[in-house]
């Protein structure tokens, strides 16, 4: 394929050499060579690094084989080693950088980045000035259509009848100029088609190269990012499950008062065993809540919390979500858990006011199975007379993918809501106002923007592109996810000013979150 890309090169610098050879005059000539300049400029900068990016996935691949070959339990320590991984100075700047970061990320414990984010279509384009070289075609025909103009001018300004021979002179200029507009024009467009069709093979026979090389780095060096989670999470259920089945058995209870009855139900095995201990665990106060800081990102100044329930195990200490969230969903008692945590919040809030203590709001999580299951903002309503709270102090998050599914009963819980004073923010939100715009009546006060979806410098432009969309249509933005300080710059340029994430601060126990609002109070 590289062959037919060089021969196409060579072909199309033939041709503009021909057709300038064979230009009728000084003015076709100038244009012939100046479109000979551009195309050259074209392949110098355009097509040269791209075909390099080709040689550069085909030498990764190797690489990726020639790791795997080595004895080692870890495909990813060989690559490493290896000094320049795709003999190409951009790509290999580009890999270090990636390297650089999953080194602090292992050392961190972090769910490791993916390579998607640093090596990726958007990059190489602009490593190979794609946004420029993509206008060279134009940039052809458009010379082709001057010099139709400036041929036509010529013949037009020669005519002159005052005698036959001025008459004969006329004509003869004129079909000069007629022969120059035509040769120009059609120079600019065989030149701009052929130019086109080389860039376009070049590119996407990288492109495909690319895509095998991510494929074969995903399959045998590091998972991509949805696939780290999950293998995470199957490893801490086995894990979970493996020192649950070593306790004493528990028989479980209903929260309706009765004996085992949820457990006998429960179909996987996972179920069985996780059930009573967690029927017992919510009898017994088991579960708590974390909370995520929220800061003013400019200021650093904390202005809010994000309720994270976790299940403190008296054998086993704090289990993440993912151990018993699926269970729960499964079989519908996940808003019996919701409830028990969006009460312990507002009770929670009660006691700082009693304490004298000026409360940061703090969200809670609003899920699709919530809103059809119960009266979300009844229970909101009880909650905050219940323990006299202003509902200010509590932010409301529901899910975005509860809006999309359900848009009409999320539409109707969330302008009972505000009409009650609580603050409602949408979750998740992924950048995509089309399906935001497609929501009749949609009314939300914020979207908290999950910026794993915008992760590597690439993505800038993008994320710029959302704030000013949201500026645009008014609506309140804040983000999730700032795991840097290069994501943290960009939000700022971007006027972003609320936002969360580990590079911020970790979820907190509430004794450690009480002191930092204390800290900043005294502050």
């Amino acid at each position: 394929m590289r062959r037919l890309i060089y021969i196409l090169v060579i072909f199309i610098l033939i041709g503009g050499i021909a057709l300038t050879a064979y230009a009728p005059d000084q003015i076709s000539t100038v244009f012939i060579i100046l479109m000979e300049l551009i195309i050259f400029a074209g392949v110098v900068f355009g097509v040269v690094p791209v075909i390099q990016y080709y040689r550069g996935f085909e030498r990764g691949l190797e690489n990726i084989d020639r790791a795997m070959e080595v004895q080692t339990s870890s495909t990813w320590a060989v690559m490493v080693q290896i000094e320049e991984f795709f003999h190409q100075g951009t790509m290999d700047n580009i890999f270090r950088e990636y390297q650089e970061k999953v080194q602090s990320q292992r050392e961190s414990g972090q769910v490791l980045c993916d390579i998607e984010d640093y090596i990726n279509e958007d990059i190489l384009a602009n490593h190979s000035w794609q946004s420029v070289v993509m206008q060279i075609p134009g940039t052809l025909t458009g010379l082709g259509i001057l010099g139709t103009f400036i041929g036509l001018i010529v013949g037009i300004r020669g005519i002159g009848f005052s005698t036959v021979n001025a008459a004969l002179s006329s004509v003869q200029t004129l079909l000069s100029g007629i022969q120059v507009a035509f040769y120009t024009s059609i120079s600019g467009v065989i030149l701009s088609l052929l130019f086109n069709i080389m860039y376009r093979i070049a590119w996407n026979v990288m492109m495909r190269n690319m895509s095998l090389f991510i494929d074969e780095f995903h399959k045998h060096v590091i998972p991509a990012i949805d696939e780290q989670v999950r293998y995470r999470e199957r490893r801490e259920m086995r894990k979970i499950m493996e020192l649950l089945e070593r306790l004493p058995k528990n028989t479980g209870f209903s929260l309706a008062g009765g004996g085992g009855a949820a457990a006998g139900s429960a179909h996987t095995g996972n179920e069985q065993i996780l059930m009573p201990q967690i029927l017992q665990g919510l009898r017994d106060k088991e579960f708590v809540f974390i909370l995520q800081p929220r800061y003013d990102i400019n200021s650093r100044v904390l202005i809010g919390g994000e309720a994270l329930v976790r299940w403190k195990h008296p054998k086993l200490g704090m289990l993440s979500p993912g151990v018993f969230i699926p269970v729960l969903e499964s079989n519908g008692y996940i808003t019996r858990l919701d409830q028990y945590i969006w009460e312990a919040v507002c009770a929670t809030i009660r006691r700082w006011i009693d304490a004298g203590q000026r409360p940061v709001p703090l969200s809670v999580n609003v899920t699709k199975t919530d809103i059809l299951a119960m009266e979300v903002a009844d229970f909101f309503i009880d909650m905050v007379k219940k323990y006299r709270i202003p509902p200010r102090s509590l932010d409301i998050e529901i899910a975005e993918n509860a809006y999309l599914q359900s848009g009409h009963a999320v539409i109707e819980t969330e302008e009972k809501l505000r009409h009650n004073g609580f603050r409602v923010i949408m979750d998740g939100f992924d950048g995509n106002y089309i399906a935001i715009n497609s929501i009749e009546n949609f009314g939300a006060d914020s979207l908290k923007l999950d910026l794993r979806r915008f992760s590597g410098s690439q993505n800038q432009a993008a994320l710029a592109d959302v704030f000013d969309q949201a500026r645009k249509l008014q609506y309140g933005l804040s983000v999730e996810g700032i795991e840097n300080m290069e994501q943290l710059g960009m939000l700022r340029k971007c006027g972003c000013s609320e936002g969360q994430g580990f590079f911020l601060s970790k979820p907190v126990l509430l004794e450690e979150f009480e002191s930092m609002m204390i800290g900043e109070k005294r502050s």
